[in-house]
Formats: structure tokens, C-alpha cells, sequence
């Protein structure tokens, strides 16, 4: 049986008039599914933050190996990567609790096909170039420590990202209706953007503007056209990816909502049974 709370009963509704699917009351499964969003409450902020100081604690020494010249922007990324695993933590949890009582099946959308083209390329850019870009450094520039102190990040942060998005795009589909299908695919577009491959490069935006943290002079421009291709491609990707889920197709989400001419109803069944 599936059991959902008044709290995300309204976030469902929010949720599904944004996409063109106003209703009354949204289905126990789809409020469900929507409730995964809410990653922060499903176990706790005191878990939440427990992740995130963990793995800034666990950083907090990554410096520490390179010595003097190396990047400074650690501290965010490892900021970074804690926020993206509890986040993804949180809707794992859920996950797997909705799982207990929904039947499921392996999703039918090829991998490619949900990322998108632009997608990927904002990945390759963004890992891909990024790691080519530190290694080029290391060879043709003085600013061989910071080369390698960076490299090791982009490393850290292709492995977070690549295990999110491994389970994103393996997620299972809960439900067998259109409807599930249709708000489970918006909700796997959604997660992508948990692990976005642009955050990579924020870190990075942050030490040029920096002033006593500024990365080499000889490796700056560099960093800034790396960033540029990596922020364009990626907001491309975004704009494409909002355009495709941003209204649910026709469907039956849940209890309409009362017309002008529907008489009033009073009662028990005015609300309707969870």
C-alpha cells in the first residue's frame, strides 16, 4: 500500500500543474513518485549534512599532497561532491522504499536517447576536455603542480558524476500506466541535472574571481575558454532538455479539478481515501 503525506500531496500537485496537468488530487503513485524529488526530507537534514561534512572533512587534506602551487578550488569541489551524494542518497531511499510495494520493470528508453546529444557532448567537454586541458598544462606550462592537483579533482568528479548517472539511466520505472511512465521519464531528465557536467567548472569560476586564489597567470586563459565552451554547451543542453519534459501528455493524473457548475461536495469522500 502506498502511503503519502499532505506535504507531498501538495508538492505533487505544484509539480504536475507546472507541466500542464493541473489536478485535484494527484494518485497515491504518482505522489509518490514526485515525493522522490524531496530528497532533503526523505531521511533527515541531520543525514543530509552529516554526508556533506564528511566528505569535506575527507578533502580537507587533498592540498596537502600537492604543496605549495596547487589548485585552491579543492574545498569547493569537495562541497560539491558531498551535496551531489546526499542528494542522490535521498532519492535512492525513497526509491527503493516505493519499490517495496510497486511493481517496477527496466526502462524502456535507450541511455542515449534521455541524455540527449547535447548532453553528451557537454560531458565529453567537460571531462573529456577538461582532463586533456590539465594534461596539456603539465606539459607546455611551468604550472606543472596545479596541472596535477587539478587533474585528480576532474578525476573525483568524473567518478561521482559517471555513478550518478549509472543509476539515473538505470533506474528502474515504477507503474505500469502512461501517466507513471511519462512523470518517471520527466523525473529521470530532472536527476541528470544532479549530476551536470557545467558544476564541474564552477569551482574553477570561482578561483579566477578570487583574487588570492587565482590559478597561474600562464593557465588562466586557458581555464576561462575551457569554461566558456563547457557553460554554453551545457546551458544548449538545459534548454533542450526543459523544452522536452515540460508538459506531461494527456492523461489521467489524478481526481479533476471542481468546475464552476460541480455542486459542492461534503463528507468523507470530499477528500477522498489514501
Amino acid at each position: 500500500m502506498i502511503e503519502v503525506t499532505s506535504a507531498e500531496e501538495s508538492a505533487a500537485l505544484k509539480w504536475l500543474a507546472k507541466r500542464g496537468q493541473p489536478v485535484g488530487r494527484p494518485t497515491p503513485l504518482l505522489t509518490a513518485l514526485i515525493a522522490t524529488r524531496r530528497s532533503l526530507y526523505s531521511r533527515g537534514l541531520p543525514r543530509y549534512f552529516a554526508i556533506v561534512v564528511g566528505i569535506c572533512v575527507i578533502g580537507s587534506g587533498y592540498s596537502l599532497l600537492f604543496g605549495p602551487g596547487a589548485t585552491r578550488s579543492d574545498v569547493a569541489y569537495f562541497i560539491y561532491f558531498g551535496i551531489q551524494l546526499s542528494m542522490w542518497d535521498g532519492i535512492r531511499w525513497h526509491e527503493r522504499k516505493l519499490g517495496a510495494s510497486v511493481p517496477s520493470r527496466s526502462p524502456a528508453e535507450p541511455w542515449w536517447q534521455a541524455l540527449g546529444g547535447w548532453y553528451l557532448v557537454s560531458v565529453v567537454a567537460a571531462f573529456g576536455g577538461g582532463i586533456a586541458l590539465a594534461v596539456t598544462m603539465y606539459f607546455t606550462t611551468a604550472a606543472r603542480t596545479y596541472a596535477v592537483s587539478w587533474l585528480g579533482l576532474l578525476a573525483l568528479s568524473a567518478l561521482c558524476c559517471g555513478w550518478i548517472l549509472t543509476g539515473v539511466l538505470r533506474g528502474r520505472d515504477f507503474g505500469e500506466t502512461p501517466e507513471s511512465l511519462a512523470v518517471h521519464r520527466a523525473l529521470r531528465i530532472e536527476r541528470l541535472y544532479l549530476a551536470m557536467p557545467g558544476f564541474v567548472v564552477f569551482p574553477v569560476i570561482l578561483e579566477l574571481l578570487w583574487p588570492s586564489r587565482r590559478p597561474p597567470a600562464e593557465v588562466t586563459p586557458w581555464l576561462a575558454g575551457y569554461i566558456a565552451v563547457v557553460v554554453v554547451l551545457q546551458l544548449i543542453s538545459g534548454i533542450l532538455h526543459w523544452r522536452r519534459q515540460r508538459r506531461l501528455p494527456p492523461g489521467d493524473y489524478g481526481r479533476p479539478l471542481p468546475t464552476a457548475s460541480s455542486p459542492a461536495r461534503t463528507g468523507p469522500d470530499a477528500t477522498g481515501s489514501r
